[in-house]
């Protein structure tokens, strides 16, 4: 969201996206990885770099974020030991279909979505006052 209520196409440091929530780097690094790799966020090294979007926010549905992020269909792994109720177990179908939900739910709003109104004013004044 930090990204995608800044200047188009500017590259921002990490470090000042881990004061501006007072969260920690290392986690917000880990995270970034992951947003690289899945093709969301540039990353540039070296003095001047930083990172960016690297997709319109307009682009970027957030069910397909989580997804690509956490995975989807292993809330619950069958595959992981003898079960007695193996092949009489309707559980992971069930929670399969919860998460699906929740994923097509989030899938209806876009990073832009959450960069409007009340959140995106108080974004902006949060890196306004960074500068």
């Amino acid at each position: 969201m930090y990204l995608a209520a800044t200047e188009q196409g500017a590259w921002i440091a990490t470090p000042d996206i881990a004061r501006a929530f007072d969260i920690s780097l290392n986690h917000l690094q880990k995270a970034v990885q992951g947003l690289v790799r899945a093709g969301y966020v540039e990353a540039l090294k070296g003095r001047a770099g930083g990172i960016r979007l690297a997709k319109e926010p307009a682009l970027i549905r957030l069910g397909g974020v989580v997804a690509e992020l956490e995975g989807s269909g292993c809330l619950v792994d069958c595959a992981r030991g003898p079960c007695p109720l193996a092949l009489k177990c309707v559980l992971k179908q069930v929670l399969d279909g919860a998460e699906r939900g929740f994923l097509d739910y989030l899938d209806r709003f876009t990073l832009a979505d959450m960069v409007v109104n009340r959140t995106g004013e108080a974004l902006r004044r949060l890196i306004a006052a960074q500068a």
